[in-house]
């Protein structure tokens, strides 16, 4: 089984590439996010450890963590985001692990692992991946779906994109790039012949 990694900066079409990828038989997709969000949840060693550094404030009236609180504040602290990520990925990389174990038990030929911080965290663990898939597409594409998909204004939506490496310092550290800055269609046709020559691999 060959493991994958599916890196790209936010709003780059990141989702529409693996719901395309997980039609092709003996392709798996994983959400590396969804994994470090069950690793938030209420009572969880890293659940405790952000309340005690961010307080009360991150929280919902339930008392589970409000991602939108938390995203606002990640977003605008390095510091923050960094404390994150450090006890995150590590709860994350276990899990990963696991997940990778149960899908070569059922003969899965290609696990893809959708972990948009890939390239640029210093927590990823790029030797579990054989492959790099780098999503791009330009600043001001991601700009703009952000604005439409999350009702951001301009202002935070730039915020956020350029909170990220640029691509330019990402691509080269990629095995493949889809170029998402144009129409869906090129984007797919990219996908399906990367995938395609993966599995040709696998």
């Amino acid at each position: 089984m060959l493991i994958v990694g599916l890196a790209g900066g936010i709003a780059t079409g990141k989702s529409l590439i693996v719901q395309e990828a997980a039609k092709l038989p003996g392709v798996a997709v994983v959400d590396a996010d969804k994994i470090a969000w069950e690793t938030y949840a209420k009572g969880t060693e890293v659940y405790q450890k952000l309340v005690a550094r961010f307080g009360q404030s991150i929280l919902t009236s339930e008392g589970a963590i409000d991602r939108k609180k938390l995203g606002a504040l990640i977003f605008s602290d390095p510091q923050a985001r960094d404390y994150l990520n450090s006890i995150v990925h590590p709860a994350v990389r276990q899990k990963l692990t696991e997940v990778a174990q149960e899908h070569r038990a059922r003969g899965t030929k290609l696990l893809v692992i959708e972990a948009a911080l890939l390239l640029e965290s210093p927590y990823a663990n790029k030797n579990f991946f054989q492959y790099v898939i780098f999503v791009h597409a330009s600043r001001e594409a991601q700009i703009e779906r952000l604005m439409k998909r999350n009702g951001l204004s301009y202002e935070e939506a730039r915020t956020r994109v350029e909170a990220r490496a640029p691509s330019e310092q990402l691509i080269p550290l990629a095995d493949f790039v889809i170029d998402a800055s144009e129409t869906i269609e090129k984007t797919l046709d990219q996908t399906r012949e990367i995938f395609r020559s993966l599995l040709a691999r696998a």
